[in-house]
């Protein structure tokens, strides 16, 4: 231990004296956050949303049809309004659209309007937006058809009723900024470590120390900890910025996020220790953490672009990213507080990843030099 907290205050020393480490960890994703904030926007084709029917009759079969057959809805039948609330808590689908037991009676009566509820989840409020009004107007078209076809006269109208769940004021920040962090920390946490430790290999600090009575897992776990503290303390700084300045929502527990961040912020780091000690040269080190951690964050974590509409080949690759297990944790905390079913299986699969890097990383660091 004696070792180790000398090899950390001299981490810190370096951190001071150095300051590319502090651009990196608080002007970095300052920047990136601000373009996140002010400077995305995106469109909206096959959104998952749930198709309920309670007390189904053949009038309802060609109206089914019309919301199965557009190619801007990928329509999932449920049997009950829980597995349609399970399902959209957990992600699995963006809305619910729900026929009650009283839709044919009323359509058919001539008297009152018939009710659609649309349950939407706002975390996107885009998506949120064009489901609720693509459903009315879906819902609107088929029944002029039916009028026609069965030669109807007098029909009710359709009333949708739009129950929007998390983000009731529809603000894509909402969204975006949340993810943002999970994108910005993989770049963050990947080039602390990769371009601080191959500048070390090249100045040659990193051969003094494997001359020190040190041994291999104290110069790790020393750079662990001092690039951790670090790395906390911006994903600290986004978090401060997205909740103070832009007003984001945060309806989870401050202590869940800090566990999840903090597994998150450990497979980053040890990402970049593996990309130090492959390149050892600081281009190659910010050229490799661009390829293998940016890239990635933003393209595969489902925090731009929504992995169930990708290829099928792409979506097995997602599940190597860990930024996509911390953008699905991270937007629950946000915007729907603690959902354990959601949380608990991210946290598990970050930590598998997290100890497998280290792991890694201890095995390809060197104890002597060759």
């Amino acid at each position: 231990m004696r070792n180790i907290r000398a090899l950390v205050k001299k981490e810190f020393f370096q951190i001071i004296r150095d300051p590319s480490s502090i651009l990196i960890a608080f002007v970095l994703p300052f920047i990136m956050l601000m373009i996140f904030a002010f400077a995305i926007n995106l469109d909206n084709n096959q959104i998952r949303v749930g198709l309920l029917i309670d007390g189904y009759r053949q009038e309802m079969n060609s109206l089914v049809s019309a919301f199965e057959g557009t190619d801007y809805l990928h329509v999932t039948r449920y049997t009950d309004r829980q597995s349609l609330s399970d399902a959209l808590i957990a992600g699995d689908i963006k809305a619910g659209i729900v026929f009650p037991n009283n839709f044919a009676k009323e359509l058919m009566s001539g008297v009152n309007a018939a009710p659609i509820q649309v349950l939407t989840d706002a975390t996107d409020p885009n998506i949120a937006t064009f489901v609720a009004a693509y459903v009315q107007g879906v819902a609107l078209n088929w029944q002029k058809i039916f009028q026609t076809e069965k030669a109807i006269g007098d029909m009710a109208g359709i009333e949708i009723e739009n129950v929007v769940w998390f983000n009731p004021e529809l603000k894509s920040q909402y969204f975006i900024l949340p993810s943002s962090i999970a994108i910005i920390m993989s770049l963050v946490g990947m080039i602390l470590t990769a371009l601080v430790i191959a500048r070390e290999w090249e100045r040659g600090t990193m051969e003094a120390l494997l001359t020190t009575k040190a041994t291999k897992f104290d110069i790790i776990v020393a750079k662990y900890i001092a690039y951790y503290a670090l790395a906390m303390c911006s994903t600290a700084f986004c978090s401060i910025l997205c909740i103070v300045f832009f007003g984001v929502p945060f309806r989870g527990s401050y202590i869940v996020y800090f566990i999840m961040s903090s597994l998150f912020i450990a497979t980053s780091l040890g990402q970049g220790f593996i990309i130090s000690t492959l390149s050892k040269n600081q281009f190659l080190a910010s050229i490799s953490a661009a390829t293998f951690g940016f890239l990635p964050a933003v393209m595969l974590s489902g925090a731009l672009f929504e992995i169930p509409s990708m290829p099928k080949a792409i979506q097995w690759v997602t599940y190597f990213i860990p930024a996509r297990y911390f953008t699905t944790t991270i937007n629950n905390l946000y915007m729907a507080g603690n959902i354990w079913s959601v949380i608990i299986p991210q946290g598990i699969f970050m930590l598998i990843f997290a100890l497998v890097v280290f792991v890694i990383v201890y095995r390809m660091t060197k104890e002597r030099l060759e």
